[in-house]
């Protein structure tokens, strides 16, 4: 299974899937599964910038990641082609990137998206933690998640929203395995 775990920054995307890797569930129901980290981290740490100032060269590393990660047999992945697409919507409606860099994100992510077989999502429900590389701006996470929003109901993306605690979201994550 391809399984991805969506959202706007400062969410607890990384948190709940150290919890999934953890969690003495993984043995039975996830046994040769790929667990595939935030990728943004390592594009910072390539040198290319993230969050608010990303550029054309941020956005085509990101959306190519994705095809990478979807060859993938079964994989629980910390973000997937929603996040890409959504930041790219908004970089480029604040005047960061190119049209075109947009347009290929967007067939990307046509393209890719109904390859998951689940989508977990979650809303802001905790504040935004500072932590050297997301942004810690509370005003860009309401932005990037109304996109997030935006995006899921205009494309009608079947979504599991799982909410409350990393313990309440982890018994959430594999109830729905």
């Amino acid at each position: 299974m391809k399984i991805a775990i969506t959202g706007a920054q400062s969410t607890g995307k990384s948190t709940l899937l150290d919890s999934i890797k953890r969690d003495d569930r993984r043995d039975g129901l996830l046994p040769e599964y790929v667990f595939i980290d935030e990728l943004t981290r390592s594009i910072k740490g390539k040198g290319i910038v993230i969050n608010e100032n990303g550029d054309n060269l941020t956005q085509l590393l990101t959306n190519n990641t994705h095809i990478d990660n979807i060859l993938l047999n079964n994989f629980v992945s910390d973000r997937c082609i929603i996040d890409s697409y959504v930041y790219t919507i908004w970089l480029h409606r604040n005047g960061k990137i190119d049209e075109w860099v947009l347009l290929y994100s967007y067939h990307l992510f046509l393209t890719l998206v109904g390859m998951y077989d689940r989508i977990y999502y979650l809303k802001p429900e905790f504040d935004v933690v500072a932590d050297g590389v997301r942004s810690s701006s509370t005003s860009f996470r309401d932005e990037i998640s109304n996109l997030f929003e935006e995006v899921i109901n205009d494309h009608d993306i079947d979504v599991i929203k799982l909410t409350g605690s990393v313990q309440e979201r982890t018994n959430q994550f594999y109830n729905h395995i």
